[in-house]
Order: structure tokens, then C-alpha cells, then sequence
């Protein structure tokens, strides 16, 4: 019978040999020879290469007093070899987990080779973090090449260094007092201005006694009250100085003072790198060794590239892709048993390389930092603060349950901007996008975008606030007055039903579109006094019957006055003429007073219906009439087309490469989207003076993305959930808004939030509920909820774009995300083939429109996020 009491330790040398220690009363009575070939037919089986191989009954591992191996702890683990044969023995090791964030947060600058910035990299963030208001400690453990000291003016300059700290508690006989106190082997860096602190611990003074020092230190020394070398120094500098954050400049390659550096000292390790082939192997050995070993946040920048280039690029972006699948892979095999799940949601945040350039002034410079160059380290010491910032969220944010947390969730307000609707706060709300420079070009005349991107917005802006307008184009559109053309801005217009008579009776009158566009510019003028015909001259006559048409219609109000008129202005082929002349009056005369008209067109897509060519007919008869006036060069009446982009794909007419150039798309990049958040979150008055308080920002228009996340982090959070490989909020809501061809939708943006808000409510007062995090007002859950509102709010967008496919959108329901071919082939054949004749055609169209698109490496379909949710499909993974 099996005795409870055996026992087996495996462990697999660097070498790759097995080392098994197997202990069993099943060799009782059996020789070693017999013993061993029992074991070597089984590896022998599993093509195992043994090492040392011990077999024991438990009765004699006793008396040898051998007992069973205990897990190996992560806080055992102090050198390169403890970590290789870690790596090795998985089967050996307790299973570890992430370390919460603290303060202070100990970061280490590593490099495998010399010479790539590392040290000149840690003087300017170090630099930079004080500036910020941190208090800084940087500690030169480059022991056997130190250098951080000479960096700075330290005044005074401290009496000792860290290897005589080391060296005097290592070697320091029982009962002598110690010399080398904690504080004397610090010094501060005097920086004007800074609102922080900034503490250089250098290596020690070169001398012969230190380099005889240096040789006898061990780093894996245990003092004699268990501590190491590190936790002691760490512990006593904390007490001492209270640091944010520790910045450790790191010896380079496999040595024991790395090893120090980043097993034992280190939270977060900055690993610098020169992007070549050398520098590969080094990083490739070291992260499957760290990667195993888990307790580090690692980051990487390539330092210095000589050449920014695309050419120059390139081996930065070779060398990349190959660290990234190996850190993936490990990500990926650490997910896929925990969450059970290989979707694309349920996929780490690996943050992307920075960069940092061959800089000659960083170079050739004498004296450090160089300060007209630290925005080159900026995004290194935003990853270092990013811990800290949440830790200090969570003592600057009120309560977790207090009625102060509560009344600033309570005041926030995410409205969805409708242009349309006159109690939209348009002229608070409204964002200037990155593109709008482009629409103020007054060559841009076709405005594209989807529905919910905006066109109406900006159509509304120059009509019914002109000075917002005129403020957002700093001086650009000074000169210019804004008519509509068409559009919900004027009451007095035709309807639907009327341009549908007009249709008629342009057709059966042979009249075009291209005049009847015409006529009704002409009436806008009118009505806008902006039309001045001649009173004197034979130019008088010219235009009396036009003049006789325009007296006798009222000012106000669209009748079927207006309608008669613009249907004999379009099909009378004298008055079509007198027409063309008249706007090159108009012009004549804008351009002699340096002044500009634009005519605005929205709506097009409400007033003008598909069916019979109406839509056809009408838009083409309006692009005619811009070309028209520019062949006429009418360089002082410019138009605004705001155009579905899906209706401007489908059109079809001579000459439409005409308009190559001078069209826009509407696209909200991610600061959009964060400026949008901040701008409304910032209605609230309790919010904007939390935000004054804790991370100001002058100018929403202004602001750098940096700036924008340091503000909606008090909102969402910095990650969605604790741990240093999750996505950051501010990334998963841009990406979780956007369709398949990276378009984002504003209102949807609005939904999430308000969804969100509506959601932490409900928590108000459940003592059952989880309480929420300390470092945000909007808990992860709640903007998960908040997505399921935005995903229905663009369903319900996307079914009035597209009318004719509801019953196929309605069919999605219970569809997988990731559907076979055969699976959505089947949905197109019951419910979309009498539109699309072929289902290639109509999978295009789905591609087309950002809605699903072929995935080649699971060989399906994938839908967006933002329309999963609202047409209840299902899925797998977190959100």
C-alpha cells in the first residue's frame, strides 16, 4: 500500500537535465539497479534527458532526514541563477500575485548593454518628476561604473555612498556603533521652480577603498536580522525621506548588482535597448527569465535612434514585433487559464515602445539635465506617475460611500448633443475636432461623415452662434456670412412632400435640378437682403421680371408662392440665364466689400427620399450648380455640403471626381473623444472644481492628451481593473465607441457616460454592493453597463441610415459575435438578399460600413462592440 508520507521533488537544471528525488515505499525490497529501471523506462518513454536521479523507500529518506520540498516563494528569488532555475521548475513554485500599487514605488532603469541613455534617461525623469511635485530618490547601483553623482550639483555633497552603507552593515562587528547613517549618504539637487524634491544617492567617492569595497560586497547578503541589503536601505530612506518614488539606475547585463536591481528592489523596470541584434538577445533571454517570475512591470525604450525615418524606423518596429509576441504569448497562456476565454476583450494592455532619438545637444552635453530637452523623457515619467497618481486618487477622491462622493456623481450630466434640438447646450458643448481647420478651408465644400459624427453640429454653429464660430477660427472666417442654403436652421423651406411635387413638375417641365438649386439660392439671398439687383441702366430691365417674381413673396414664411416661383425660376430658359447673371452680380459685389457668402446645405438626407431617383436627381443637380459656379468663378459664394457618407458613395455623376480634395470626413480622433468627456463632465460645477483642485486644465481646446487623462482619471480611472497589464479606460472607451473602420461616434460617447452614471446610482446605499474603487467616481462595472446603453443608442442610429436592413439588423439577435461564413450566409438568405442579390456584395457593404468584417486568422466574421450589445448578440469575455 502507498505510504501518505512519499513524496517526489522534480527540478529541471539550466542545462535542461532532470534532477528527481522520488521517495516511495514501492521500492521496498527492490535494489537500486532495480530502482533506477523502474524511472528510466518511463523517461525513456517520454524522451527525457535525466540528471541526478535518487530513489529512496520513506523509511530511508528519513534517516537520511530528507523531507519533502516546499514551495519556492518569489521573495526568495535574488539571483540570475535563482531566477533561471524558476523559470525552469514551474512545478516548484507558489503561485504569485500582482503586488498592490504602494508608495513608494520603486522603478529600475535596466539596460543589457552600455551606451544606450540609460543614466542620462533617469537624470531628466528624475528632473521631470520633481518638477511635477514628486519628492525623488535616484540611487546609482551602476556600482562598478557610477556616474549619477556627477550628473548633478549636490550641496552639500553627501560623506558617504551607498556601497559604504552596504559595506559597513555587511562586515560591521557586533556592538561598534554604525558611521554611515542613512542620512549621510544623500544629497539634494537644488531646482528652481520645482514644487517637488529631488535626492541623489550616489554610489560612493572613487578611491582604491572603494573599488577593494565594491570586490567584497555580495549583494545576496542576509544581515543578521534577516533583512537584506536592500530592505534595509529602502526601509530606512523611506523613513527618512518619504518618497513618491525610488529611480534605481541599474549595472548593466547578468550581474548580481542587476540582479539586486531588479529582482529584489525593484516594482517596475524601464529597459533601455539599442535597437539591434545584440541588444535582442539580451532582452530575449532576460524576459523569458522575468516573464516567468511575474512581479514586475516591465517597459521598453529604444535609445538612442539615430535615424526617425521610416527607413530608420524599421529595425525599432522588427525588434518590437518580436519582444511583443513573446510577452503576448506569455500574457495570453497566463489569461487563457484564468478567463477561460481567447477573445480579442479579454486580450492585455502591452504598452507600446517609447522612443527615444540620437539627441547631439543630450550628447555633448557637460552639465545635466538639458532641460529645453526633457519632453523627450516626458512619456517615460508619465508611466513611472501613473501608480502614483492612482494612489494619490485614492486619498484625494472623497469617500468611498460619502455623501460628498455621491453629490458630485449626482451633479454629472452627459447629454447628447442634438444639434436639432434648441435646448441643446450647443454653445458649451460643441468640441472642435482635429479636423476642423480642415472644414474652415473655404475650398472644402462636401462635408461627409456618418449619422452621429457631428455635420449638424457644425452646421448649426455658424448659423446660430456665429461670434462661438468666428471665436473657435481665430480670425479665419472674419469676412465670411453664413446663410442656409438648406437645412433645419430656416423655418421657411419646402417639405418633403413639396420637393417631391417640385420633382414632378421639373420633370414634366424639362427643367433640372442644377436650376431649380439655382432659383432657390436666389430666394435665400432674397430673404437674407443680400440680393441687390441693378435699379439704373439697361441692367435695370434685364432683371425686371425676376424682380416682379421676388416682391411679391413673403419674407418670413415658405408658401406655395415660394414653391410656384422656384418652379418657374428652374424651368423658364430665359429667367435660368438672368439667373446666372444675377449671382455673378452677388459676387461681384462680395468681393468688392472683401467679404464672403456660404451657402450651408444639411438635411438632405430627410427632405430628399430615395425612392423614384428623387435623392439622385436633387444632390446631383446640387454638386452641378458648384461646379457651375466654379467654372464661373464665383469665388465669393461658397458652399457647405453636410452629406450622409453612405447616401455621397452611392451617387453617381459626371464629373464627381470634381470634388476630390475638396471634401472632409468627419472623423473623431481619441483627444476628441477625451476632450468631449472632460467638456461635459465639466457642466458639473462640483467636478470642474475638483478637477481645478487636483489636475487643472486651462484650455479643454488646448490641452494635451496627457493633461485630459490626468483630469478624467478622477471621472473613470486610469486601467479597467488593478494590475499593470490591463487597458487603460481612456483607450477601452475610444475603441469600444469606434466601428470597424475607426470611426467614433460622439453621441455614443454621451450614452456610455450617462449610462454609467445612471448605473453608480444604483449602488447609492447598497451595503451589499461592492464598494467602489477609491481612485474614481465611475467604477469599472458601471461603464460596462454605460457601453450596453451607447451599443443600443447606435443600433437605433445605424437602423435609421439604413431602413431596408431592420429586419436583418433584428435577426442579429442571439447570433454569435464571430459568426461562420455559413452562419451569416444563412441570416443574408432570409432577411437581406431581396437588397443585395449576392452575399459577397452584401458582406462588402457590411465592411463598408463598419459594421463586420472578415477575420482571417478565426476564419469569421467580426461584429464592432458598439453594435454587439444593442442588437443582443452573444459573446464570450469581459467587455
Amino acid at each position: 500500500m502507498q505510504s501518505s508520507q512519499a513524496w517526489t521533488d522534480i527540478n529541471i537544471s539550466t542545462s535542461g537535465l532532470l534532477n528527481l528525488t522520488i521517495v516511495s515505499d514501492r521500492f521496498t525490497g527492490l535494489s537500486m539497479s532495480q530502482r533506477n529501471e523502474q524511472v528510466q523506462s518511463i523517461l525513456r518513454q517520454f524522451k527525457i534527458s535525466p540528471g541526478l536521479i535518487s530513489l529512496y523507500t520513506v523509511e530511508e529518506a528519513r534517516s537520511l532526514n530528507l523531507s519533502a520540498p516546499q514551495l519556492v516563494k518569489g521573495s526568495s528569488i535574488n539571483t540570475w541563477q535563482d531566477l533561471a532555475l524558476w523559470s525552469a521548475n514551474p512545478q516548484n513554485q507558489s503561485q504569485l500575485s500582482q503586488p498592490e500599487p504602494r508608495i513608494p514605488r520603486t522603478v529600475t532603469f535596466y539596460s543589457f548593454k552600455g551606451g544606450v541613455g540609460r543614466t542620462t534617461a533617469l537624470i531628466h525623469v528624475a528632473w521631470i518628476l520633481a518638477m511635477r511635485g514628486r519628492k525623488v530618490v535616484a540611487v546609482d547601483l551602476d556600482l562598478e561604473a557610477p556616474g549619477l553623482s556627477t550628473a548633478f550639483s549636490l550641496n552639500p555633497l553627501p560623506e558617504f555612498g551607498i556601497v559604504d552603507y552596504f559595506y559597513e552593515r555587511s562586515y560591521l562587528p557586533e556592538g561598534l556603533e554604525t558611521n554611515v547613517l542613512i542620512t549621510k549618504i544623500f544629497g539634494e539637487v537644488t531646482i528652481p521652480n520645482a514644487t517637488g524634491r529631488l535626492f541623489i544617492v550616489p554610489a560612493g567617492s572613487l578611491s582604491l577603498d572603494y573599488i577593494s569595497k565594491v570586490d567584497d560586497l555580495r549583494a545576496t547578503t542576509i544581515l543578521d536580522n534577516g533583512e537584506t541589503l536592500w530592505s534595509m536601505f529602502s526601509r530606512e530612506i523611506e523613513e527618512q525621506l518619504k518618497p513618491d518614488v525610488i529611480l534605481v539606475d541599474s549595472r548593466t547585463g547578468i550581474n548580481e548588482w542587476g540582479a539586486l536591481s531588479l529582482l529584489q528592489a525593484a516594482d517596475e523596470a524601464i529597459i533601455f535597448l539599442f535597437p539591434n541584434e545584440q541588444n535582442r538577445q539580451g532582452i530575449d533571454l532576460l524576459l523569458k527569465s522575468l516573464n516567468s517570475f511575474g512581479k514586475l512591470s516591465i517597459n521598453f525604450v529604444f535609445s538612442p535612434v539615430p535615424d526617425l525615418s521610416d527607413i530608420g524606423m524599421t529595425k525599432v518596429t522588427n525588434l518590437w514585433g518580436i519582444l511583443r509576441q513573446l510577452i503576448q504569448q506569455e500574457i495570453e497562456q497566463d489569461e487563457l487559464s484564468e478567463n477561460g476565454d481567447d477573445s480579442d476583450d479579454t486580450q492585455s494592455e502591452i504598452a507600446e515602445p517609447l522612443v527615444v532619438p540620437y539627441l547631439p545637444p543630450i550628447a555633448l552635453a557637460e552639465d545635466y539635465p538639458v532641460t529645453g530637452l526633457l519632453d523627450y523623457y516626458n512619456r517615460i515619467a508619465n508611466l513611472i506617475d501613473e501608480d502614483t497618481n492612482q494612489l494619490r486618487l485614492g486619498e484625494i477622491l472623497p469617500g468611498k460611500d460619502t455623501s460628498e462622493r455621491w453629490k458630485i456623481i449626482e451633479s454629472l450630466q452627459f447629454p447628447a448633443l442634438n444639434a436639432a434640438d434648441p435646448k441643446s447646450n450647443l454653445i458649451e458643448l460643441f468640441q472642435r475636432t482635429a479636423n476642423f481647420d480642415k472644414f474652415l478651408d473655404e475650398t472644402t465644400c462636401l462635408i461627409r461623415g456618418r449619422k452621429g459624427t457631428g455635420k449638424t453640429a457644425l452646421y448649426l454653429l455658424l448659423l446660430k452662434h456665429e461670434s462661438k464660430a468666428k471665436q473657435l477660427a481665430r480670425g479665419r472666417l472674419d469676412a465670411v456670412t453664413f446663410l442656409s442654403g438648406h437645412g433645419g436652421f430656416q423655418q421657411s423651406r419646402p417639405t418633403r412632400n413639396e420637393f417631391l411635387e417640385i420633382h414632378k413638375r421639373l420633370t414634366n417641365n424639362n427643367g433640372t435640378w442644377e436650376g431649380f438649386w439655382r432659383s432657390y439660392l436666389i430666394l435665400r439671398l432674397f430673404q437674407s437682403h443680400k440680393l441687390k439687383l441693378p435699379e439704373k441702366g439697361s441692367q435695370k430691365s434685364k432683371f425686371e421680371r425676376l424682380r416682379e417674381i421676388l416682391k411679391g413673396l413673403s419674407i418670413e414664411k415658405w408658401d406655395y408662392q415660394y414653391t410656384e416661383a422656384l418652379i418657374e425660376l428652374s424651368t423658364d430658359s430665359t429667367l435660368r440665364l438672368v439667373l446666372s447673371d444675377a449671382l455673378d452680380i452677388v459676387n461681384e459685389q462680395q468681393r468688392n466689400n472683401n467679404q464672403t457668402i456660404w451657402l450651408l446645405y444639411d438635411d438632405l438626407d430627410e427632405d430628399f427620399p430615395e425612392r423614384d431617383g428623387v435623392r439622385q436627381d436633387a444632390l446631383t443637380g446640387l454638386f452641378q450648380l458648384i461646379q457651375a459656379g466654379d467654372a464661373r468663378r464665383l469665388t465669393s459664394i461658397r458652399f457647405k455640403i453636410f452629406l450622409r457618407e453612405d447616401i455621397w458613395n452611392r451617387l453617381n455623376f459626371d464629373n464627381k471626381s470634381h470634388f476630390n480634395g475638396r471634401d472632409l470626413f468627419l472623423r473623431w480622433t481619441r483627444i476628441d473623444f477625451l476632450r468631449l468627456a472632460l467638456r461635459q463632465a465639466m457642466q458639473s460645477r462640483y467636478f470642474k472644481d475638483l478637477v481645478d483642485r487636483i489636475a487643472p486644465v486651462e484650455n479643454i481646446d488646448n490641452a494635451s492628451e496627457d493633461n485630459l487623462n490626468l483630469a478624467l482619471d478622477l471621472l473613470w480611472g486610469i486601467r479597467r481593473r488593478t494590475g499593470n497589464k490591463a487597458k487603460y479606460v481612456y483607450r477601452w472607451v475610444y475603441e469600444r465607441l469606434s466601428d470597424l473602420n475607426g470611426t467614433a461616434f460622439p453621441r455614443s460617447l454621451s450614452a456610455l457616460l450617462q449610462g454609467a452614471r445612471e448605473q453608480e446610482l444604483t449602488y447609492k446605499g447598497q451595503t451589499s454592493v461592492k464598494s467602489p474603487t477609491d481612485d474614481r467616481l465611475l467604477r469599472g462595472k458601471s461603464l460596462e453597463i454605460g457601453l450596453e446603453k451607447a451599443s443600443e443608442e447606435r443600433c437605433d442610429a445605424i437602423k435609421q441610415e439604413y431602413p431596408d436592413l431592420c429586419k436583418f439588423f433584428d435577426s442579429l439577435e442571439g447570433v454569435p459575435a464571430l459568426p461562420s461564413r455559413e452562419q451569416l450566409e444563412q441570416i443574408w438568405q432570409k432577411n437581406a438578399r431581396e437588397i443585395y442579390s449576392q452575399f459577397d456584395e452584401f458582406a462588402n457593404f457590411l465592411s463598408e460600413i463598419g459594421l463586420a468584417k472578415w477575420r482571417e486568422k478565426e476564419q469569421r466574421y467580426g461584429f464592432a462592440d458598439i453594435y454587439v450589445y444593442g442588437f443582443k448578440m452573444s459573446r464570450t469575455g469581459t467587455k
